[in-house]
């Protein structure tokens, strides 16, 4: 084998998805080879690398998937601190209805990422994202925040979530049916919980003024 035909655990790992730990674990234990230089660094065989991902598409990108969409909670915090800060109701909200939606925001991410990941647990896992739909839109409602600005906030909120997946592709030669498929999962599980937000806030908001119109009457 030459040379030429070899490339770097970097190129390597970009064509498979996944990082160069991923990479090294996997050489270690074994499930691809590695050639070894003279200066210790590894090489990869592309022949080689295409028969691993010939026969392990479903391994392939969904560890990555994972930590891209992890590092999505530091963008949902930029956005609360840039995006949601300029919105004119934001500054109503006081320090424990900021905690309590932030935390709302994170279990929601680590419920995503278990649709995508634990497929026999999906039925459970949308009833906890209906949960916290529900949970995010009475909160909403009870701080008078519109249902069109409660919409809007959930949906700042959509985007890094579902940019996680398209970014992993862009950045390889070659992506996977793991990967792709996360794509619909994703959304499905944020269109989830954004249909039990607009349903508790509307329920909150009616029962509201239904109270207010009785009272009223009497």
């Amino acid at each position: 084998m030459t040379e030429e035909s070899l490339i770097s655990i970097s190129e390597a790992s970009q064509i498979l998805g996944v990082s160069e730990a991923a990479l090294r674990q996997w050489t270690g234990e074994g499930k691809i080879k590695a050639f070894i230089t003279p200066g210790g660094h590894r090489r990869y065989s592309k022949v080689e690398l295409k028969k691993f991902m010939g026969s392990h598409l479903k391994m392939l990108g969904i560890k990555d998937l994972v930590v891209e969409l992890e590092e999505t909670a530091r963008r949902h915090r930029e956005i609360a601190r840039s995006s949601l800060k300029n919105m004119a109701w934001y500054g109503r909200l006081g320090e424990e209805a900021q905690e309590h939606l932030a935390d709302l925001g994170r279990r929601l991410l680590n419920l995503i990422i278990k649709y995508i990941t634990e497929p026999s647990c999906r039925e459970e896992t949308i009833r906890l994202v209906r949960d916290v739909g529900h949970d995010h839109g009475e909160t909403l409602a009870t701080l008078e925040l519109p249902l069109t600005d409660s919409v809007a906030a959930f949906l700042l909120h959509r985007d890094p979530i579902m940019n996680a997946a398209t970014h992993l592709m862009r950045k390889r030669e070659a992506f996977t049916g793991r990967v792709v498929e996360a794509i619909p999962l994703a959304a499905h599980i944020m269109d989830e919980a954004l249909i039990a937000l607009v349903a508790a806030h509307q329920q909150r908001r009616n029962g509201t003024r239904g109270r207010i119109e009785g009272g009223t009457a009497g």
